[in-house]
């Protein structure tokens, strides 16, 4: 499918540490802790991340259909950044982790490299969104998630509780589904 490249940057200062952050995004074990419109599926023993290590992302919209694509561990610069590729199912191309110092914070970033759409949903969503789904989903479940995880705002909120709240602030952000 010859569809164009998206590029991309969300980011958030994160209450904690570059290490904790660090260690939160290169440990899949956390990821369902912290990311609920994404489930992460080591495809592999481990669940470290290291250069070459894959794993699958199965997520979409809250009310619309999972999307699945599958990632490989590019490289890693401890504790910094974390370069992806996404290489096989609904989207391909490179996407990284930033993490930068910000006093006792961490400003924490997830970066589109150059994406695009490799199958019909993605296109579909793509077409649809542009990256505004990719975008509200970042700010509002991944990065949110990890400040939560690591002590920041939303921690009070049990995970059920957390759950709807991230799925009604990232339908707020899309408009109404039609």
């Amino acid at each position: 499918m010859d569809a164009p490249e998206h590029r991309t940057r969300d980011e958030a200062l994160i209450p904690a540490p570059i290490h904790a952050c660090f260690a939160a995004l290169a440990d899949l074990a956390t990821y369902a802790r912290w990311w609920t419109l994404v489930r992460v599926v080591p495809l592999g023993a481990g669940t470290l991340l290291a250069p070459g290590v894959r794993f699958r992302f199965v997520g979409g919209r809250p009310g619309g259909a999972e999307l699945s694509w599958e990632a490989r561990v590019l490289e890693l610069d401890e504790p910094r950044r974390i370069e992806l590729a996404y290489v096989a199912g609904e989207l391909l191309g490179r996407t990284a982790w930033e993490l930068a110092s910000e006093g006792a914070a961490t400003r924490v970033a997830y970066v589109y490299r150059g994406v695009r759409a490799n199958g019909a949903a993605s296109a579909a969503s793509f077409a649809r969104f542009g990256t505004r789904l990719h975008n509200a989903a970042m700010q509002e479940d991944a990065l949110a998630g990890l400040a939560r995880y690591l002590g920041g705002a939303g921690c009070e909120l049990d995970d059920e509780a957390w759950r709807r709240e991230v799925g009604r602030r990232v339908a707020a952000r899309l408009g109404p589904a039609t």
